[in-house]
C-alpha cells in the first residue's frame, strides 16, 4: 500500500516546471501578471510578468490572472482574452484624461454579426424559459477588477464582444462603456459617476455611420448598480441599437435610460433620486416590466414611439407627470400605479393611440388622466385625491379632442370635474363610480359628446350632470345622491343638450331646463 501511494505522488522539487505558462485543454493559455513582480518574470504563477501590456501582446487565446495592484496604460483587448482580477484591489487605470482604459477594436475582416452571450451557464429568455450558454468564442471577458479614469472605461467597436462580471467603473470623464459597433454584456457590476454629464453605457454609432452601413450595437446588463450624477445611466442611439436591462438599480442619474431610436427592454429594475425623465424615449421602442421610479421630473416620457409596452410600473413623487406619451402608437399601459404626481398630472397622453388597463392614481395635481387628441381605451381605473392649487381645476379624467372608450372607472375625490369631455371629444363611459366631485361628476363641454351608462354619483359639490358650449351629454342608468346644487346644470345655448334615460335621483333640480330632454320617462312616484 505504501509503495502504491508513493507511485501516485506528483514529481518532487527536482521535476521540470513549465517553461512559461499553463495551457488548458481547450487551447487557452494561462498567464500571470503582478505589477510588483521583478521584470525577469516568465508569466508563470511563481514568476509572473510585471507588465499587463506584455501579457496582452502574447499570441494565442489568453487567460490573464491579475494580482491586486494598479496597472496603468491604455490597453487593447485581444479577441477571446480573459482578464481575471482579485477583486476591487485589481485596478486598471488609463494614462491621460482622453485615453480609453480598455479598447476592443477588431479588424475589418473580424466583423461578424453579434450573438447573444450570457454570463452564467443558464439564462432566461424573454419568455422566461431557460436556454443553454451560447459558445464564448471570440468574447473578451473582464472579471473581478476595477476600471478607473480615462475618457472611457471600455470601448467596443467593429463587431467585437466584451463581457464584464463583478467589474466596477469609476472616474471616467465621458462614460463607462461606449459600444460603437458590437456587443457589451455585464453582470453583478457597478458604475459610479464622479463627474456630472457623463454616461454609464452608451450604444452610439461611429461618426462614419452617416456614409457607411451601421453595424448592430447591443448590450445586456443584469444586476447592475449605477450611482452618481450620470446624464444618462444608459443611452441607446439609432435604429440598430438594442439594450436589455434586468435587475438594474439607478440612483442619482438625471435619466436612467435615454433613447433616440432603437429598442430597449427593462425588467425588475428601479430608478430614484433623479432630476429629469427617468425613462426618456424619442422614436425608440421600449418595453418596461416590473419597473419603479421614485422622484424624477417625469417617471416616463415617450415621443414618436412606434411601440410602447409598460406592465407593472410604479411612479412615486414625480415632480411634473408620472407618465407622458406624445404622438406614439401601439401603446399599452397595464398595472400602472402613480402616486404623488405633480402639475402635469398622473397620466398625460397627447396625440397617441393608447390602451390602459388597471390604472391606479393616488394624490395627483391638476389631472388624474389627461388625454388630448388620438384614441384612448381605458379599462379598470381608480383615481383618488386629484387636486389643484386654485381648488377649482383638478379633473380626474380630462378628455380633450380625443376618441375615448372608458369602462370601469372609480373616482374618489377630485377638486374639479370627475369626468370632463371637451373640445370635440367623443367619449363613451360605462360602469363608473364617482364620489366627491368638487365641481360636477359628468361634463360635456365645447362641442364634445359624452355618452354615459351605468353610472353612480355621490356627493357632488355642485351638480351631478352638466353641459355647456354646444356639448352633448347622454346618460342612461344613473343613480345620483347628495348633489348639492341639484341633478342637472346647463347653459342652454346653441346645440347644448342633456339627454336623460333611466335616472334615479333624490334631487331632480335642473331637469326642467329647456335643453334637458327625457329619452325615458321617470317612473311615477308611489302614492
Amino acid at each position: 500500500m505504501i509503495l502504491a501511494l508513493g507511485a501516485c505522488r506528483s514529481p518532487g522539487p527536482s521535476a521540470q516546471a513549465p517553461a512559461v505558462v499553463s495551457r488548458l485543454e481547450t487551447g487557452r493559455t494561462e498567464v500571470w501578471v503582478d505589477d510588483t513582480a521583478p521584470e525577469a518574470g516568465d508569466g508563470t504563477r511563481g514568476k509572473p510578468w510585471s507588465s499587463l501590456a506584455e501579457a496582452l501582446g502574447r499570441p494565442g487565446v489568453l487567460t490573464v490572472h491579475l494580482a491586486a495592484g494598479e496597472y496603468r496604460g491604455s490597453f487593447t483587448l485581444p479577441e477571446g482574452v480573459r482578464l481575471e482580477g482579485e477583486g476591487p484591489a485589481t485596478v486598471l487605470v488609463a494614462e491621460g484624461s482622453e485615453a480609453v482604459v480598455l479598447r476592443a477594436d477588431g479588424s475589418e475582416e473580424q466583423v461578424q454579426p453579434p450573438v447573444l452571450v450570457t454570463s452564467s451557464p443558464k439564462s432566461r429568455s424573454a419568455s422566461g424559459a431557460d436556454h443553454p450558454l451560447v459558445p464564448e468564442q471570440g468574447v473578451a471577458l473582464l472579471r473581478n477588477l476595477s476600471i478607473r479614469g480615462g475618457a472611457w472605461g471600455v470601448e467596443v467597436s467593429r463587431g467585437r464582444q466584451v463581457r464584464a462580471e463583478k467589474v466596477s467603473f469609476a472616474g471616467q470623464r465621458r462614460g463607462g462603456v461606449q459600444v460603437r459597433a458590437g456587443r457589451f454584456d455585464a453582470e453583478s457590476s457597478r458604475f459610479e459617476a464622479s463627474v456630472p454629464e457623463t454616461v454609464g453605457v452608451v450604444l452610439e454609432a461611429p461618426p462614419e455611420a452617416s456614409v457607411a452601413p451601421v453595424s448592430p450595437r447591443t448590450t445586456r446588463l443584469r444586476d447592475i448598480h449605477f450611482t452618481g450624477p450620470f446624464r444618462r445611466a444608459v443611452r441607446v442611439r439609432g435604429a440598430e441599437a438594442s439594450a436589455m436591462l434586468e435587475e438594474v438599480v439607478i440612483s442619482g442619474a438625471v435619466s436612467a435610460l435615454g433613447m433616440d431610436g432603437g429598442h430597449a427592454e427593462v425588467r425588475r429594475s428601479s430608478a430614484q433620486a433623479g432630476t429629469g425623465a427617468a425613462f426618456s424615449v424619442v422614436e425608440g421602442t421600449l418595453v418596461l416590466r416590473e419597473v419603479s421610479v421614485a422622484g424624477h421630473e417625469l417617471a416616463l416620457s415617450v415621443m414618436h414611439s412606434p411601440r410602447l409596452e409598460v406592465r407593472g410600473f410604479q411612479s412615486v413623487g414625480a415632480e411634473r407627470a408620472g407618465l407622458a406619451v406624445v404622438a406614439s402608437r401601439n401603446v399599452l399601459l397595464e398595472d400602472v400605479v402613480v402616486r404623488g404626481s405633480g402639475s402635469h398630472g398622473a397620466l398625460q397622453l397627447t396625440g397617441s393611440q393608447v390602451e390602459v388597463r388597471r390604472l391606479r392614481v393616488e394624490t395627483a395635481e391638476e389631472y388624474g388622466v389627461l388625454a388630448v387628441g388620438g384614441r384612448l381605451r381605458l379599462r379598470d381605473a381608480i383615481v383618488s385625491r386629484v387636486h389643484s392649487s386654485d381648488g377649482i381645476t383638478g379633473d380626474a379624467l380630462h378628455l380633450r379632442q380625443v376618441i375615448a372608450d372608458v369602462e370601469g372607472v372609480v373616482v374618489r375625490g377630485a377638486s374639479g370635474t370627475c369626468v370632463l369631455a371637451t373640445q370635440s371629444a367623443r367619449v363613451s363611459l360605462r360602469d363608473a363610480d364617482l364620489e366627491r366631485c368638487g365641481q360636477t361628476a359628468l361634463l360635456a363641454d365645447t362641442l364634445a359628446t359624452l355618452d354615459a351608462r351605468s353610472v353612480e354619483v355621490r356627493d357632488s359639490a355642485r351638480t351631478a350632470l352638466s353641459a355647456t358650449g354646444d356639448g352633448v351629454l347622454r346618460v342612461d342608468v344613473l343613480r345620483s345622491t347628495k348633489s348639492r346644487q341639484g341633478l342637472v346644470g346647463a347653459e342652454c345655448t346653441g346645440s347644448t343638450r342633456i339627454h336623460l334615460g333611466r335616472v334615479d335621483s333624490e334631487d331632480t333640480r335642473g331637469t326642467e331646463l329647456p335643453c334637458v330632454k327625457r329619452t325615458v320617462e321617470p317612473a311615477p312616484e308611489p302614492r
